[in-house]
């Protein structure tokens, strides 16, 4: 089976190599106009409390249709049909859907998939919050490649489901086998000479894309974030450090820079930046990190091999 996917792998590797700068860019454009249909069509949906997988309100549970949206437990889900699930959706699919109704509530700080909170054992690490509901979804390298010997000897990933904090799936209920099409994307996310990327589609980044994109512009991002009065509504902390000269900063202008954020719910990091610019030797610089409001990722004690 590896061998097959590392075959396939590399035959994609040629292809993408042989497109040409409009092909690779026709492409890419074509798959997010498919995603920015998909999600909108998910979205009115949801917003209606209706699944736009299959069409059914979430509250029903249709024993002989299973679907993702059972993991909603808006209806009677048990524990015991997780199995039929994962018989019809695989890794991405389940991925996909949860991200993106986490995201619908809240945005990106409902997900946590930061790759400094997670293990360098794991190819993925990722905990999911919607409502009263924490999921989490984990592979370690061993597990991709099957642990050899056992019953488990196929690549496979754990799952985690807890409501209200009590458990209900538990990591080590279940080993579930990917599909072909998880084996051959996490293959090729995984080989830098790939050249590929999967996304989740426009519902699905969590707070990994995020900060990556804080880190690639972060004037823009520093500009642009509202601060808000509940810190279970913030998605990112900033603590900003400003070193003034020797004769120190004044106290009209730290005045005029809480005023101003007062006002406009920018940022302290934006409001000094704007009301100091003109000062010199004076020099800021800010740290951004995950906000309280991001779940912790939930952490599978990984069996070691002798």
């Amino acid at each position: 089976m590896q061998d097959d996917i590392k075959r396939v792998a590399q035959s994609f590797k040629d292809q993408i190599s042989s497109l040409t700068d409009e092909e690779s860019t026709a492409h890419f454009e074509q798959q997010r106009e498919n995603y920015d249909r998909e999600y909108s069509a998910f979205i009115e949906s949801y917003n209606s409390d209706e699944c736009y997988l299959c069409g059914k309100p979430f509250k029903t549970i249709s024993k002989s249709e299973p679907c993702v949206h059972w993991l909603l437990r808006r209806g009677k889900f048990k524990k015991k049909d997780f199995s039929k699930i994962t018989d019809k959706f695989d890794f991405f699919n389940i991925s996909a859907f949860l991200r993106w109704v986490a995201n619908a509530e809240a945005g990106v700080k409902n997900i946590n998939n930061l790759k400094e909170e997670s293990s360098d054992r794991k190819l993925f690490e990722t905990t999911i919050k919607w409502k009263n509901i924490e999921w989490t979804l984990d592979c370690s390298k061993n597990d991709f490649e099957g642990h050899a010997g056992s019953k488990t000897d196929f690549p496979h990933w754990h799952f985690q489901m807890r409501i209200d904090g009590n458990q209900f799936i538990n990591f080590n209920d279940y080993h579930i086998p990917f599909s072909k099409d998880d084996q051959l994307k996490i293959t090729l996310e995984n080989d830098p000479e790939s050249g590929f990327l999967h996304t989740f589609g426009p519902g699905g980044q969590g707070m990994q894309e995020h900060m990556d994109h804080l880190a690639d512009d972060p004037d823009e991002f520093i500009e642009n974030v509202l601060t808000t009065d509940n810190p279970e509504d913030g998605t990112v902390h900033m603590q900003s450090i400003v070193r003034g000269p020797k004769g120190g900063i004044s106290g009209d202008k730290i005045n005029e820079a809480l005023e101003m954020a007062r006002n406009t719910g920018k940022s302290l990091a934006h409001c000094f930046r704007e009301t100091l610019s003109d000062d010199e030797g004076v020099s800021m610089s800010t740290i951004a990190s995950p906000a309280d409001s991001v779940p912790e990722i939930a952490k599978r004690s990984e069996r070691k091999r002798r």
